[in-house]
């Protein structure tokens, strides 16, 4: 086994004796045997312990055992422990994933400050056949059918391609003692019921379970490649970008044949979920309500006329920005100041406005229910939102409209838009101020 596990290291490069590496220790046989494996070959590293504090006196005798094996092994030894059970209740998560994140949130935390190239981690090819049966039934598709990957990142899994068995048999054979979790005993765990009644029964039929799912493995990566390579291809043909926007061709995509599965492929990195997805499809597909928002913790998404809109969440206009003078005009980040001396017309992104005629304090805030002006050449007031509309603006681009309010109350530009014919000039003369957006 150690030949073996020297040579799948050195033949796909995995790291090497240059580099520094944290190895993810439990106590139990397979985080045991894989720090033997990594001293006899020389390699460069320290452990580190998770203690999750669920287990009574078995989680302390745990960090003990591990505190004893990197003495003997003559290696540093990182511990931390956590109350596991008040994590999950407070973020709402099962004790397996808060277990998970605390883990994986120390283990970055450690790697960065002490500098390790490589985070090593005991999987090996029973959590692979484990690994696809879980993504199976939670219908992950063909990215699920990967299992796991040996190297992802700074991660590194060097076991993958031994089994349970190999590992066990390696232990009693150097007489390695090693600490054995009596929780993975219990098959109230989805995955311990697949390893404990569902796999064995599955190893009678198929002796060489293991190796079979390796192989499959190694097929779905190379399938999966092809397949993610023709989503982006496709996904580049749909999608452009407006400032921080993601803006996705409408109109392309209701053609598509494979919708669902390229929905899901644009929408998931952006926290969208299989309902939401479900949701969005249907909207495009029964030619749903325009204007209609969805959310993650990061992004909102809206189906447009033509579009579909995807943006940051901290993009939204919520700040009320009060200009008490001139000079705070001036400094403004939002809007270029400039005094003119005579009047030769207005874009839309400008505001020419009389000097006298500002009055102090000015506020540039975000447009309200019931917001009206008199847009510019027009005789009579219209509701900003109806101007908007007539603007064929998309729904972020009416969210993101700010408005400059006058001392007296009066909108007199809605900002990158419109001046108010109220405020039109006079004198082509002095005294003249240009207000110009900022892009």
């Amino acid at each position: 086994m150690q030949k073996k596990f020297e040579s799948n290291i050195l033949k796909k490069q995995l790291f090497s004796k240059e580099d520094k590496i944290l190895v993810a220790i439990s106590g139990g046989v397979d985080s045991v045997v894989l720090a033997h494996l990594l001293k006899k070959a020389g390699f460069d590293f320290a452990l580190a312990h998770c203690n999750f504090k669920l287990r009574a006196k078995d989680s302390s005798a745990d960090e003990n055992f591990c505190k004893a094996l990197a003495k003997e092994l003559d290696v540093k030894i990182f511990t931390q422990q956590f109350n596991t059970a008040a994590f999950s209740k407070k973020n709402k998560l099962s004790i397996q994933m808060a277990a998970r994140k605390l883990r994986y949130d120390w283990f970055n935390e450690l790697t960065k400050k002490n500098k390790f190239d490589h985070l090593v981690t005991a999987h090996h090819a029973n959590d692979v056949v484990e690994t696809v049966f879980i993504n199976l039934l939670r219908g992950t598709g063909i990215k699920g059918l990967k299992g796991i990957a040996e190297k992802k990142g700074n991660i590194v899994r060097p076991l993958l391609n031994f089994t349970k068995e190999e590992i066990s048999t390696f232990a009693k054979k150097k007489k390695i003692s090693y600490r054995t979790d009596k929780s993975n005993r219990e098959t109230k765990y989805e995955r311990n019921f697949l390893r404990l009644d569902v796999i064995p029964k599955l190893k009678k039929l198929h002796p060489n379970l293991e190796q079979v799912f390796l192989n499959n493995v190694a097929n779905f990566k190379e399938e999966a490649a092809i397949v993610n390579d023709f989503l982006v291809e496709k996904a580049n043909q749909l999608l452009s970008k407006k400032g921080s926007q993601i803006v996705i061709n409408k109109i392309k995509l209701k053609k598509e044949k494979h919708l669902q599965t390229l929905l899901h492929f644009i929408l998931e990195p952006f926290g969208f979920n299989q309902s939401q997805i479900k949701d969005i499809k249907a909207n495009l597909l029964e030619n749903g309500e325009t204007g209609k928002f969805f959310f993650t913790s990061s992004f909102t998404l809206t189906v447009d006329r033509e579009q579909i809109l995807i943006k940051p969440l901290s993009d939204k206009v919520s700040e009320t920005i009060k200009l008490n003078t001139l000079n705070e005009l001036k400094s403004s980040n939002l809007i270029k100041l400039d005094e003119i001396k005579e009047f030769k017309g207005v874009e839309n992104n400008e505001l020419v406005i009389e000097k006298n005629k500002l009055i102090f304090p000015l506020i540039i805030r975000a447009r309200k229910t019931g917001d009206k002006f008199r847009p510019f050449g027009m005789k009579g007031f219209k509701l900003v939102s109806d101007f908007l509309k007539d603007q064929k603006l998309n729904a972020f681009e009416k969210e993101n409209c700010r408005l400059l309010e006058n001392g007296n109350g009066d909108i007199i530009w809605v900002i990158g838009r419109r001046s108010d014919d109220r405020y039109k000039i006079e004198t082509k003369k002095d005294k003249l101020l240009k207000l110009t957006l900022i892009e």
